[in-house]
């Protein structure tokens, strides 16, 4: 026994999840090119000239796109973005919070391993079409092409090897837990952004995030990633359920009792989540980590697909 040791934990999981990634990218990819080969590329509108923002160069961008007269003004080289490139940016994010590494079965992945899927393979789609990318919350801004996706990909892991070498340095700091709700960054107007959590929070939390970005009329997706024994309530008996994020634990000396009221429970829940993304016109759907990643990236995509030049 090791005792419990949080460090020797955290290094074991960021060295789990390190070694998954080069099979999680060839898994992205093949469900890109499922997907594909049924699908046409997302219709895009003509190029309009009004000013966005200016942002720092980065990899992979059009050399024609620099301002070399805000350049020539600092050290570091600008692009000057207008306001139709950041309205065809689509920001993408997965909840990292720890209720998504649950699975019910060692033969499923976790929520977390599904949604990175998700994020990745849909990624690899815009990469294809042309789209313009990004990792919401994250210091780079959308861009296109193999790099971006690079790019993209490298910052998906970093913090998870980051967060392993830093337990080695020092057992003081507790860890941090990622937050389980997108952050509220101010996005240009008629962007897009797609949501991927199980978004098992109260509903006012979410519906205060969501209309904080959908404030400047930015369209969106919202899926909720759930294990199916989290659908299901599927146990018999006793059984204690334990919180992933410090909530207390649960006994229950027959599960049959309240598996009717927990599924009305879900299901309200769902409706609400609905609701929200109804009223500001994004989409809601639900995923299961036990039913075809294809499908899920299929509906994901032709969902987004008629907002753009709408």
């Amino acid at each position: 026994m090791d005792g419990g040791n949080p460090t020797l934990k955290r290094q074991q999981r960021a060295e789990q999840l390190a070694s998954r990634f080069p099979a999680l990218l060839v898994a992205a990819e093949r469900v890109a090119t499922t997907v594909a080969q049924g699908v046409h590329g997302r219709r895009r509108v003509g190029q309009g000239e009004t000013f966005w923002q200016f942002r720092r160069y980065e990899p992979g961008d059009e050399t024609s796109a620099i301002d070399w007269r805000q350049s020539a003004k600092s050290r570091f080289v600008f692009v000057r973005e207008t306001e139709w490139e950041a309205a065809q940016s689509v920001w993408l994010w997965r909840d990292t919070s720890p209720s998504m590494d649950y699975t019910s079965s060692p033969n499923l992945g976790t929520k977390r391993e599904r949604a990175d899927l998700l994020l990745l393979a849909l990624a690899a789609l815009l990469m294809r079409g042309g789209e313009r990318f990004a990792l919401l919350g994250s210091e780079h801004r959308p861009s296109t092409g193999r790099a971006a996706f690079n790019r993209l990909t490298a910052t998906v892991l970093d913090p998870i090897i980051r967060n392993g070498a830093a337990a080695q340095d020092t057992t003081e700091t507790p860890d941090k837990t990622p937050d389980n709700l997108p952050p509220g960054d101010p996005l240009p107007r008629y962007g897009h952004v797609l949501l991927l959590s199980d978004f098992l929070v109260p509903l006012p939390e979410i519906q205060s995030v969501v209309m904080r970005l959908a404030d400047r009329g930015v369209r969106g997706v919202m899926m909720q990633v759930l294990d199916p024994a989290e659908v299901q309530l599927p146990f018999k008996g006793r059984i204690k359920f334990s919180g992933f994020e410090g909530e207390d634990d649960t006994l229950l000396s027959r599960v049959e009792a309240v598996r009717t009221a927990y599924h009305g429970r879900l299901e309200d829940h769902q409706a609400g989540l609905e609701s929200i993304a109804g009223r500001i016109g994004w989409h809601f759907t639900t995923h299961r980590t036990d039913t075809s990643p294809e499908s899920a990236l299929l509906h994901l995509y032709t969902a987004m697909a008629p907002e753009v030049g709408a």
